[in-house]
């Protein structure tokens, strides 16, 4: 740390006290150091260009003119040299390597937004060359992605969609749907069904796996404004199992993650090639999955809940000690009902309701709102400072929600999208920072993951924000004998009685598991209408866990500050979950890193900052967003080497 910025802290330590809240990071006894400290490393003084232009970009953004800088430490005291900073937990750690390219497409009429090139292109190929619209590129490329990237999604999970389907006449109003598509538990499912097995049998095994969804709401969502035959939105997605396709970065990265694959003939079938685990560029088939969609393809989703594929499954999950049955999935149904929405300086936001995260997305975006300080002031130590409080105000919401079907006060969720709650977070913001008691948090949730999000929308205005996942890398680590169908690990993300966080927080018992119940997950598939609701600003969802909502909301946020769709998907984010009440932070390289000001002034207020890698698979977003010209742009997450397409 330079003498000036240790003369600079003295100062402000002297100026502007805070309240300590524990030795984590902030000094209880005001004679050593904190240990939660942050990296900054370049100053980005160039991301602004009002949405008007269009090219492919690579991993940078603006001017960094930042030198880089030694680790804070506590106000209380400085130090003559830096500390060293904590990684974010749980998550790489800073590695220095270059930022893997992120790439703005367009400008075009229609685009797709996904985790994968091939997958993005495909669903373009359905509008441009088979005549289809949005609603049925969506269809294609998510089925695309639980070809190619198993370990994220397929049909064996289930997730949550907002479709937008625009008036039949000029008066007529879009009408914009929510379908829950999410997992379910068993009917034989019990809140003590993990008392002997602990996390490992909601993680592996039979006992992990959900009722999925996937097929059921991508049925729905055809139902509600595809407009090709189902088979011809199933078949291409076939086709690339049957015939083959080269492994990409992503995926050879998951599977070198997967040293679990060499104990299972059913994956190892897959990907190994020449007897090793398959690595980027090797050519791999699934050719058992590709006849199961063949057959789905002819015959309906129902092919899948009923007949030889649901033999399969059930074979499969009973094989491995768990309970699902025949009926759990015949009887599976998806919830449909209009988004919720709010409105964001004129703009209408819409997304899922519970037992998706939604609705305190829309509550964050609503406690920022009159705190928007401008363009100009966007990304400053204020700004970020503004931007954590509403999203930790966020998450303590959240560890009240879970399914509303099982849930009493469901009643009481819509008031986290009101201005009015909204407001009341927003006079509880202060220059200094609180512990997790203070936003609302006092029950623990367990974590989600994995996940993947595809963004469509075409030149007549229907789009579609569909997330998806298994949860866990490849999910319960099952694949069905018979059809090559990977199942799902979704009742991880109940909470488990008698398990509490590192930091002693309850579990919520509001999410405990029950029989038919969904378990609350961090998605949040968004549209967001221009003034008006006339046409479609932006299509934008996420992935990765608990970073989701927090994600898309800061895209949100970067775009309305003026970055393109890129450039707000690309730019290093925060994050605050409050349990842990630590603040990660992304660490990149020259421009790819967080100003230094911003961090130590977060510091000043008592934050305790992690910080983690910048190229690390986490909060991946994918969008599309049309500017004040009528140009659309898409752009998919580098994070994930996510490439999106247009025509």
């Amino acid at each position: 740390m330079t003498r000036l910025w240790a003369l600079f802290l003295a100062a402000t330590a002297l100026a502007t006290p805070f309240d300590p809240r524990n030795n984590w990071g902030n000094d209880n006894d005001n004679d050593k150091p904190g240990k939660g400290d942050g990296h900054g490393y370049g100053h980005d003084k160039d991301h602004h260009n009002d949405h008007d232009h269009g090219h492919g970009h690579g991993h940078g953004h603006g001017d960094g003119d930042g030198e880089p800088q030694g680790n804070g430490t506590s106000p209380y005291q400085v130090m003559a040299e830096p500390m060293i900073g904590i990684p974010a937990l749980g998550l790489p750690a800073p590695s220095n390597k270059t930022r893997i390219p992120g790439y703005l497409l367009g400008p075009g009429k229609s685009g797709v937004a996904s985790e994968e090139k091939t997958c993005s292109e495909l669903g373009v190929s359905i509008m441009k060359d088979k005549g289809g619209n949005a609603i049925d590129a969506a269809i294609s490329t998510t089925l695309c992605i639980g070809m190619l990237n198993a370990f994220s999604s397929g049909i064996g999970g289930g997730g949550f969609m907002v479709v937008r389907v625009p008036g039949q006449k000029a008066k007529h109003k879009a009408q914009v749907t929510s379908i829950d598509f999410r997992e379910t538990a068993p009917a034989a499912a019990n809140e003590t069904m993990y008392k002997d097995t602990g996390r490992n049998g909601s993680q592996i095994g039979g006992l992990a796996v959900g009722v999925p969804g996937e097929l059921r709401g991508l049925e729905a969502a055809h139902k509600l404004g595809g407009s090709l035959p189902w088979n011809e939105l199933v078949e291409p997605v076939a086709q690339i199992g049957l015939n083959g396709w080269q492994v990409s970065a992503e995926l050879a990265g998951r599977l070198n993650k997967s040293a679990w694959i060499t104990d299972s003939p059913r994956f190892r079938d897959i990907y190994f090639v020449n007897g090793k685990m398959a690595v980027e560029g090797d050519t791999i088939k699934r050719e058992k999955y590709g006849n199961a969609l063949m057959k789905i393809a002819k015959e309906g989703p129902g092919a899948f809940y009923e007949g030889s594929i649901a033999d399969d499954i059930i074979n499969a999950v009973h094989e491995a000690g768990g309970i699902l049955t025949h009926e759990d999935l015949k009887n599976y149904t998806v919830r449909q009902k209009k988004a919720i929405s709010s409105t964001f300086r004129g703009k209408t936001v819409h997304t899922m309701d519970a037992p998706s995260s939604g609705l305190v997305m829309l509550g964050m975006l609503n406690i920022y709102e009159p705190l928007f300080p401008g363009r100009e002031k966007c990304w400053k130590e204020e700004d970020i400072h503004n931007r954590l409080e509403a999203m930790k105000f966020a998450f303590g919401a959240r560890s009240g929600v879970s399914d509303p079907a099982f849930n009493a006060n469901a009643s009481e969720f819509p008031k986290f999208y009101s201005k009015e709650w909204a407001k009341e977070q927003r006079d509880k913001i202060t220059y200094q920072v609180h512990d997790a008691s203070y936003y609302g948090l006092n029950k623990y949730d367990a974590p989600d993951h994995g996940t993947t999000h595809i963004a469509t929308l075409d030149e007549d205005g229907y789009s579609a924000s569909i997330t998806t996942t298994v949860n866990l890398l490849f999910g319960a680590h099952l694949a069905t004998p018979e059809w090559g169908i990977f199942l799902n690990d979704e009742m991880d993300d109940f909470a488990v009685p008698g398990e509490s966080d590192a930091f002693g927080l309850p579990p919520m018992a509001v999410n405990f598991p029950q029989p038919g119940k969904r378990p609350l997950s961090s998605t949040a598939p968004s549209i967001v209408e221009a003034p008006g609701g006339k046409s479609v600003y932006a299509v934008v969802g996420g992935s990765g866990g608990s970073r989701i909502f927090p994600s898309v909301a800061q895209v949100i946020l970067n775009a309305e500050c003026g970055d393109d769709i890129s450039a707000a998907i690309e730019r290093v984010r925060w994050h605050n979950q409050l349990s842990p009440n630590i603040t990660s932070v992304e660490v990149g390289t020259g421009k790819d890193a967080a100003d230094p000001e911003v961090i130590y002034g977060l510091l000043r207020r008592g934050e305790i900052i992690g910080e983690y890698d910048i190229n690390a698979p986490q909060g991946q977003v994918q969008g599309i967003l049309v500017n004040k010209k009528g140009e659309l742009y898409a752009a998919s997450d580098s994070r994930k080497h996510g490439v999106a397409a247009v025509y």
